[in-house]
């Protein structure tokens, strides 16, 4: 089988890198194609080669900057922990990340930060004094990325990276469940099928859903604007309304929705809690019955928290997302040298 020229000459830049011809960033693609004697757009084949494998990061009109290696980092003995501390009832996600790196003579540092520092302030994480890090919720964003590339700092998300390639991460399928619970409950006989959930800060995520409800919808000759429910992130609602955030947002969202001259007939809704919300409210306001009348998917964190009003539920498996993600992370730590990237859809079921 041949093997294409790109690939190639990736393999090339990168025995280049590791000899250290080219240190800290690459030369100009043109500077690129007259060394190794091929067209630019080879050359710009390669380097996305290189970066789907974690080896360089694209930065736009900056140039492209080559990863280093973790080994010229100082070695603390911790794992910096971001995001568990802002979430409800994540002690045993906490302890399972705990016990997996204690099993590595390792302790853990849990760091809540908030979006607006992840933003304004990237370098922050660079500063820490620890090994590597787990993100664990979305505050890893591209100028993040970049700059623990930069400085050799391992990490590893437990959600899907979208605009940015070669970062390791563990994520569930949502998009493939969501296709499957749509599909589901058209087979039932509804074509008017709301989804509800926050506004999603993962952008990648939030658009890949909203196209495949869209596409659902636009199948079904319905408006797709009209069932699609997010009205603000999670977060701003919390701050609005306290603890019970969830269960007002499934209220609010059973309002709206129920209220419209072509109201629908089934639902997704992403979260048990706000779905226990949307129940109340849809059982005061009209005359149907559950599961039989209007089903609804949810999604949960365990079996125990789903009530029997529902039709379906999708489990999350979160414990198994972060042992993965905590043995990707130690792989890289132990590592001397960049490995390929991990990236892991964990596959989920509908439970009937």
């Amino acid at each position: 089988m041949l093997i294409k020229k790109y690939v190639e000459i990736a393999d090339l830049v990168l025995s280049d890198i590791d000899t250290h011809r080219w240190k800290e960033r690459l030369p100009g693609i043109h500077v690129l194609a007259k060394y190794y004697d091929v067209a630019p757009a080879t050359i710009s084949k390669a380097v996305k080669i290189l970066a789907q494998r974690g080896i360089v990061t694209i930065q736009g009109t900056r140039g492209v900057f080559i990863s280093n290696k973790c080994s010229v980092r100082p070695k603390y003995g911790v794992i910096g922990e971001i995001g568990l501390v802002h979430r409800h009832g994540d002690d045993k996600e906490l302890q399972t990340i705990e016990s997996e790196a204690a099993r590595h003579k390792l302790k853990v540092l849990t760091i809540g930060t908030s979006v607006g520092l992840a933003n304004a302030s990237p370098l922050f994480y660079t500063q820490l004094p620890v090994d590597g890090l787990i993100f664990t919720n979305s505050t890893l964003r591209k100028p993040i990325i970049e700059l623990l590339r930069h400085t050799g700092t391992p990490f590893v998300s437990t959600n899907r990276i979208y605009d940015v390639e070669g970062v390791d991460w563990v994520d569930f399928d949502v998009p493939g469940i969501v296709n499957e619970a749509l599909l589901k409950l058209s087979r039932l006989g509804h074509n008017r099928i709301a989804f509800i959930g926050f506004k999603q800060t993962i952008t990648g995520l939030y658009n890949e859903l909203k196209k495949i409800h869209h596409m659902f919808c636009k199948e079904n000759k319905v408006s797709a604007e009209s069932l699609w429910y997010e009205t603000t992130t999670s977060t701003n609602f919390w701050y609005l309304h306290g603890e019970n955030y969830c269960q007002i947002y499934g209220v609010q969202s059973c309002e709206a929705l129920m209220n419209q001259n072509h109201p629908p007939t089934a639902a997704i809704i992403l979260g048990d809690s706000i779905a226990e919300g949307f129940c109340e409210s849809l059982l005061k306001i009209t005359k149907l019955t559950l599961p039989e009348n209007f089903p609804i998917i949810t999604f949960c964190i365990t079996d125990s928290q789903a009530s029997t009003r529902y039709y379906g539920k999708i489990v999350l498996p979160s414990i198994e997302r972060h042992v993965k993600a905590m043995k990707i992370l130690l792989n890289k730590m132990k590592s001397n040298h960049v490995l390929p990237p991990v990236q892991i859809l964990m596959q989920m079921q509908i439970n009937t």
